[in-house]
């Protein structure tokens, strides 16, 4: 979808194209950093211990095999979201701009499952560093998912 279809949209919803971007903003910021999991293990790393440990390395001696499998498992997970987050940009951009309801839903039910799953499965184990990155996460999402859910009807 073209910058010119994006504003030719926005003009029958401006409230829309504002959520949009924001939408597409938040998942921006989650690929750039799911593509440091990918791209820069080390740093990766060092990001999960401090969530983790709250520290930046590992508190005990790790063998270099097991930093083999830890920034092959965190890439992994760094191109899953980045996936996932280009899905959301795309939605974003074409049915949610029209304001589609199944745009919306599919951008919400996932985001709304993934936080309830991974921060109840953090809170259960006490990664507080993740609960919080989970937070400030959902709120980039939530926030204009909130807002813009009244502009969404049923449309063939």
């Amino acid at each position: 979808m073209t910058r010119e279809q994006d504003s030719a949209d926005a003009v029958a919803n401006p409230a829309l194209l504002i959520w949009s971007r924001l939408i597409q903003g938040a998942a921006a910021v989650v690929i750039v950093l799911s593509l440091t999991l990918l791209l820069s293990p080390r740093l990766g790393e060092a990001i999960f211990n401090l969530v983790y440990f709250h520290q930046l390395a590992i508190p005990v001696e790790v063998p270099s095999l097991a930093h083999g499998y830890i920034w092959f498992a965190n890439g992994i997970i760094g191109a899953v979201m980045a996936g996932w987050m280009i899905c959301i940009i795309l939605l974003a951009r074409g049915p949610f701009l029209e304001g589609r309801l199944h745009a919306w839903n599919t951008i919400a039910i996932p985001l709304a499952s993934w936080f309830l799953i991974d921060t109840a499965f953090s809170t259960v184990h006490g990664v507080w560093g993740n609960v919080l990155l989970n937070t400030a996460t959902g709120l980039m999402f939530g926030i204009p998912l909130l807002f813009s859910r009244r502009h969404f009807i049923v449309k063939p």
